[in-house]
């Protein structure tokens, strides 16, 4: 199953983004890169399914249910399968089935301050059957099992991101195809950025369609398989990592001059240069 969004025109109060044409893949991790204001947190935000496409079409294609019906359709010599309809349009899923479907970390996540931490990571189920065993291993893998008892009020705010990501996390389900992060590293520590890209890529590797937006170009080039890059509501540039997170690239997109910069990851990392504004000052 897969993510598209075929000239699609997204409003965010008075910001327009689009028309964008655009594919997701499954397995693979689209960082969403951009200057303030160019349209990453909307574009999120219409992937998953908070915000109508008011032109175009914003939907999930069902490839496997395509091909098994491409399938049927040629054993009892059907002229075409194409017509038979596999799409999903995101606005018509209804919220409890598309809670199944995706999971969404904003980038503000919203947390009950009286609430503990456990019983805030068991909210990701509110719309579907508990499962205390995956919420346990959901607050495991982000770190925050040994504050399970604690409010959420007490933590700070990167805790209270890495329990909102816990709560994603616990959220999947034998249909969840989309996991949608927005700068999931505002708040965190560099020992918990490490852990985030680790658990970003496992869940790439476990046929998630992960989608992330950061500002932070040394974690885009750590997780990255996919980039698009958007820049006043349009998009700039799109295509694989090692294409995109290139200076060539990203300098006009951010009026800022990038350089490669080796050893940090295991392939080169495009990064921003300080040096010249600093010695300017």
């Amino acid at each position: 199953m897969t993510l598209q969004f075929e000239s699609a025109v997204i409003q965010n109060g008075e910001f327009v983004l689009g028309p964008i044409d655009l594919q997701f893949r499954p397995a693979a991790v689209t960082v969403v890169v951009g200057p303030n204001g160019g349209g990453k947190s909307t574009l999120l935000r219409a992937a998953a399914g908070l915000l109508p496409a008011h032109k175009g079409r914003a939907f999930l294609h069902d490839t496997q249910q395509q091909q098994l019906k491409d399938a049927r359709a040629q054993s009892v010599n059907e002229p075409s399968a194409t017509a038979i309809f596999t799409d999903q349009e995101l606005m018509r899923i209804a919220p409890a089935r598309r809670a199944t479907l995706l999971s969404y970390v904003p980038q503000r996540p919203e947390s009950v301050a009286g609430f503990s931490v456990r019983t805030s990571v068991e909210l990701g189920r509110v719309s579907m059957r508990a499962n205390a065993p995956q919420v346990q291993l959901a607050m495991e893998r982000t770190g925050i099992a040994a504050l399970a008892d604690e409010l959420v009020g007490h933590l700070s705010e990167g805790q209270r991101h890495r329990v909102a990501f816990a709560r994603a996390l616990a959220q999947r389900t034998a249909d969840t195809r989309l996991l949608i992060v927005d700068e999931p590293t505002s708040a965190l520590d560099p020992s918990w950025t490490r852990t985030l890209a680790a658990q970003l890529r496992h869940c790439a590797s476990e046929g998630l369609s992960v989608i992330v937006a950061t500002h932070d170009f040394a974690f885009a080039g750590a997780v990255a398989d996919d980039i698009v890059a958007l820049a006043q509501g349009k998009i700039a540039a799109t295509g694989r990592a090692q294409d995109i997170l290139a200076p060539h690239i990203l300098q006009p997109i951010f009026n800022v001059p990038f350089r490669m910069v080796e050893h940090l990851a295991a392939n080169p990392l495009c990064l921003p240069m300080w040096s010249d504004a600093i010695n300017a000052s």
